[in-house]
C-alpha cells in the first residue's frame, strides 16, 4: 500500500461529446492521469455507450492510459480489439456469468496481451466474491452507484467494501490499486482514500466543473491526504 499512488481517471461519458478531441487534451492539461473509457452493450447495463474505435481515436490524440471498463456480458470476446485500439488496462465485472476458472483466463489473457487487468463489482455484489481472482489483477474497481449512467449519488454504504479489499490486499503483501467510480467528488474521495481507494473515476465533477484542472487538483489533494491517514 506504500506504494501506491493516488490518480485520477476523468470519466469520458461526461464531456461534451460534439467537441470530443478539445475534451481529451482538456483532461490531460488538467493532469490527469488516465482517461477512463466505460463501454456499455444495452445487455449488462440498460445503456449504451461508445464502441472501440473511439478508443482508438482517443489514444490517437493523447499520451494518457486509457483505463476501459468493459460494462458488456462478453468482454472476453473483445481483449485483442482493445489492445490493438490502445487500451492500457481493461476492467471486467465478475458477474457476467463466467466461472472463476474462465475470469482467470480472461485476466491472464489481458495481461499477456501487455495491458493491465482489472475485476469491477456492482453494488450488490460481495467483497469477498473477487478475493479469488487477486492474484490475476492489478486493480479492483468497487461500483459507488448502479452501473450505466452517470450523474448519480455517491453510495457511501459501498465503503465498508472498498476498506474489506485493501485489508485483504494488505494481508496478501499486494499493492493493489483499488478504484472507485460513481457520484466521486472531493469530499467523498477523502471518504473512499481513507478506507484504501487510491485510484478515482470523476466523472461529473471533473468535466463539468468550471475549472477543471482545479477540481481534479481538490479530488487529489483530499484523497492524498486522507490515504496517508489511513497508512
Amino acid at each position: 500500500m506504500k506504494n501506491l499512488k493516488i490518480q485520477t481517471s476523468p470519466s469520458i461519458l461526461a464531456c461534451d461529446w460534439l467537441h470530443l478531441e478539445d475534451e481529451v487534451r482538456r483532461a490531460e492539461a488538467a493532469g490527469a492521469d488516465m482517461l477512463h473509457c466505460d463501454i456499455m452493450d444495452g445487455m449488462f447495463v440498460p445503456n449504451m455507450s461508445f464502441g472501440f474505435d473511439i478508443v482508438k481515436l482517443m489514444h490517437g490524440v493523447t499520451k494518457m492510459p486509457m483505463d476501459v471498463h468493459m460494462m458488456t456480458s462478453a468482454p472476453q470476446k473483445y481483449i485483442e480489439v482493445l489492445r490493438d485500439a490502445g487500451a492500457a488496462m481493461i476492467t471486467i465485472h465478475n458477474d457476467i456469468g463466467l466461472s472463476d476458472d474462465e475470469l482467470v483466463e480472461a485476466l491472464k489473457k489481458i495481461r499477456a496481451c501487455g495491458m493491465k487487468a482489472a475485476i469491477s463489482l456492482r453494488p450488490k455484489i460481495p467483497a469477498e466474491s473477487i478475493f479469488p481472482l487477486l492474484p490475476y489483477v492489478d486493480m479492483v474497481l468497487v461500483m459507488t452507484v448502479e452501473p450505466g449512467f452517470g450523474g448519480q449519488k455517491f453510495m457511501a454504504d459501498m465503503l465498508p467494501k472498498i476498506a474489506a479489499i485493501r485489508y485483504e490486499a494488505d494481508r496478501r503483501g499486494m499493492d493493489l490499486d483499488i478504484q472507485v467510480d460513481g457520484g466521486i467528488n472531493e469530499e467523498n474521495a477523502a471518504r473512499t482514500a481513507a478506507v484504501g481507494a487510491n485510484v478515482f473515476v470523476v466523472g461529473t465533477a471533473s468535466f463539468r466543473a468550471p475549472d477543471m484542472k482545479e477540481a481534479l487538483d481538490k479530488v487529489k489533494a483530499a484523497a492524498e491526504k486522507a490515504f496517508l491517514s489511513g497508512l
